[in-house]
Formats: structure tokens, sequence, C-alpha cells
């Protein structure tokens, strides 16, 4: 990965193009991804292209990780690259993947926003949006490309559910082969934990605001009873989950935000409801706590 990222850097050098990962990522074609790529021109539709490359998707490169969110009328692929100062890298990515949808889908392809955590100049906003044909959006909190959730249901012309199911077992038996067979259940076993998913849901959205159980359910597409069930049979409950993200990031929203902002940012309905459970968290009060903070620093 470091050797990647120093590739990219290098040609951005050399070409005097601030975004080279994006100029290189236009040009990426299905076949570049090896078998995930025949994999993806061969599923139904987006739905189950994204599930093949969030699935397999450390086959072509292990350098980051992808989380898919569906709200009520957009979805929202969240990739959250595994190192820093990565700008070409995440450019490359982003583009590689809207690139070939763009050729699967054609002109019904049509993005509602494109987020970047990188700050990114006027003129090169003006280009990426071009390109990309949405509001493109740099110093952002994730990296990320939202789509309209009825994409997810448009069926690819090059559907092939006999190509689908040869090339699905072919990818799983590589993956077996790349990372081991024992390293490889453990992996699909995480991958497919109940628990996992829904905290990866959670830690990709910005805020702990309107996370509910029913959205997450929904994100998951099973219903809010059946992910209540899988839960309590994991030994937790989705609010324990909850809480415990909520505990991770109260130490950096507290530290920059009021007492009340830092609630509603991390998903309580009122101060109190914050303040009483932050009290069983720490034993302490928020403010007694934020001060402590602001002395630290």
């Amino acid at each position: 990965m470091e050797d990647y990222i120093t590739l990219l850097n290098k040609g951005a050098n050399l070409t005097g193009d601030s975004l080279f990962g994006f100029a290189l990522g236009k040009h990426i074609q299905a076949k570049d991804y090896g078998v995930l790529g025949y994999l993806v021109e061969s599923c139904e539709n987006l739905e189950q292209a994204i599930h093949a490359l969030t699935r397999f998707d450390a086959l072509v490169a292990d350098i980051g990780i992808t989380t898919v969110l569906n709200g009520p009328d957009n979805t929202r692929i969240v990739w959250s690259p595994k190192c820093d100062d990565c700008k070409q890298m995440v450019l490359r990515n982003t583009t590689a993947w809207v690139a070939t949808v763009y050729k699967i889908l054609g002109p019904a392809c049509k993005l509602n926003a494109v987020t970047f955590t990188f700050l990114l100049t006027q003129s090169e906003q003006t280009i990426l949006q071009e390109w990309f044909g949405c509001k493109v959006t740099g110093s952002a909190e994730t990296n990320a490309i939202v789509f309209p959730q009825h994409l997810l249901h448009i069926p690819f012309t090059s559907e092939n559910k006999a190509m689908f199911n040869a090339l699905l077992k072919v990818t799983e038996t590589e993956l077996k082969e790349q990372v081991g067979q024992e390293s490889f259940q453990l992996k699909s076993k995480q991958y497919e934990d109940i628990k996992y998913q829904v905290s990866a849901l959670l830690k990709a959205n910005p805020t702990l605001k309107n996370c509910n159980q029913q959205r997450v359910a929904d994100a998951l597409f099973i219903s809010s009873r059946t992910l209540q069930r899988k839960l309590k049979r994991s030994g937790t409950s989705f609010q324990q989950i909850v809480n415990n993200e909520r505990k991770a990031r109260v130490d950096k929203i507290l530290a920059h935000h009021t007492i009340a902002d830092t609630a509603d940012l991390l998903g309580f309905l009122e101060q109190s409801s914050f303040t009483h459970a932050f009290k069983r968290w720490f034993s302490t009060t928020p403010l007694k706590y934020k001060k402590r903070l602001i002395d630290k620093k």
C-alpha cells in the first residue's frame, strides 16, 4: 500500500496534475479488477454488484474498508482507507468505481453527491463536479458516493446468471487461497457477524443522529425484529452497540462542542438522557469531564 501511494504521488508530481488519481481512475476497466471485475459485470443489478465489491474487494487490494448505508431515498457507499495522506489513492478508487458503473448503466447512472475527506481547491472541485455530474465536496467527514436508491435495482444489460455463479465460485476459491483457510473462515465469520455489520454501519456515520434500529435494519435489508433477534443470539443488543459507539466518540466530540451539541451528535433526544448515560459510563458529569479534557490540552 505504501508503494502504491508513493507511485501515485510520483505520478502527480511528474505530471503536475493534483488530480492524477482521478485522471487514472477514469480509464480503469472491469478487466483491471481481474475476476472481481467480471463478477461485477455479470451481476443482476447494482445492489448485487456492490455486495460482490464489499465481499471481495480485498482480492484486488486490501487497502480500505467499504461500508454501504441505505437511507430512505439514497444509498451511500463510504470508503475508509487504511492509511493517511492518500488523496491520489482515494481519487483513483472512487473514480474507478464510478467509471465502471457508468459503463454498465450508461446515462441512467446519475449521482447525488461525492465527498472527500481531503481539501479541494475551487478549480479541482469544478473539474470533479463536471465529470461526476453532481456536487463534489472536500474536507468532509467521509469519502463517499451518494446516489438514488432506485439505481440499485436497474438490471445490468450484461447480467449472466451462469457466469455469475461460476465466477462467484472462482472468487471464493481465490479468496481462500490468498488469505489462508483459517483466516478466510475468520474473515467470513466476521463479515457475517451481525454485531460487526451494525457496528460498521454506525462507525461510518459522521454523527449518530437518527441512527435508530429501524434505519440500521433497513440498511441491512432485514426487518427490525429480525435484527433484534439476531443481535440477541450474538449476546448483545442494538442499544448496547450504539452506547459503545457513543462512548468511543465522547472525547473527540465533547472537546470541541457544547454539552448540548454533544448529546445531539451522539443521537440523544434530550440532554438529560445523555447526562444520565454519561454518569453511568464515567461516574462523573459531562461538565467536569469536559473541564478535564480542556486542561489536558
